[in-house]
């Protein structure tokens, strides 16, 4: 049988942190099979954290990932990545649910869905810039946009899809789907210049204003209102359904 597992350890098991092996076969001639990966990019204003093997599973820094298991969904995979690899509560973390995933896309491996979440909780008193010295000894460390595309250097893939994530956070920032609190948003120090150089006319984004907590508290609130018009539907449609058998028997007889 095909081993999920090992084709998405296959990405962190060289040099670079992804790994080029084959597909696995199918069991039909002329035919491979690949298996999913999702991994989960935790946020925290304009920081991400990235993940190190204390086992030396593989060198350096690397974006949280794993195999998504049989009949799993690649959402619930990539809050499995997170929570699991950085051993975080998944309490402790908010999907955001618009910003949609970005692949890391490795030549011959399977593809990984990069989901983006938010801490719930702030950094530590004092000055945000503490949280950029390393721990060679904790499982994961926090990042700049600037700090991860070094501490990314030899994984070029890896790069290119926190680039693409960078600029779909600050257009959610600017929609106010993404939060800028605690230092900012992740990439700002490049996507402002970034946009900049865009053909056409010059691209500036609003920052935006928003905060994790009225995040939630919308989320919250958009969930309570739709329960509550589905609630209100099922009882139009239970009481249709009364008044049509009422009509039926008074038909009947």
């Amino acid at each position: 049988s095909h081993d999920c597992g090992s084709d998405c350890h296959a990405h962190g098991s060289e040099e670079h942190g992804h790994g080029h092996g084959q597909e696995a076969d199918s069991g039909s001639e002329g035919e491979t099979q690949t298996c999913p990966c999702a991994g989960g990019l935790i946020l925290r204003g304009n920081r991400c954290v990235l993940i190190r093997s204390l086992a030396g599973e593989w060198e350096g820094m690397r974006i949280p990932w794993l195999a998504v298991e049989p009949g799993e969904h690649v959402e619930v995979a990539s809050a499995r990545a997170a929570s699991e690899l950085c051993s975080i509560e998944p309490e402790e973390m908010h999907l955001l649910r618009n910003v949609l995933p970005v692949a890391i896309a490795v030549p011959g491996m399977p593809e990984i869905a990069l989901y983006a979440f938010y801490a719930v909780n702030p950094p530590p008193p004092g000055a945000l810039e503490a949280a950029d010295t390393e721990d060679p000894e904790d499982i994961y460390d926090w990042y700049t946009f600037p700090s991860a595309m070094r501490a990314l250097a030899g994984d070029a893939y890896a790069r290119a899809a926190l680039a693409t994530m960078a600029f779909a956070l600050a257009a959610g920032a600017a929609a106010g789907t993404v939060p800028n609190q605690w230092g900012g948003v992740f990439g700002q120090e490049w996507t402002e210049a970034a946009f900049k150089l865009l053909p056409g006319p010059k691209l500036e984004l609003d920052p935006g204003n928003r905060t994790i907590a009225s995040l939630m508290d919308a989320g919250a609130a958009a969930a309570s209102s739709s329960s509550g018009s589905r609630a209100q539907t099922t009882a139009t449609e239970e009481a249709n359904s009364t008044k049509g058998n009422q009509k039926r028997k008074r038909v009947k007889h």
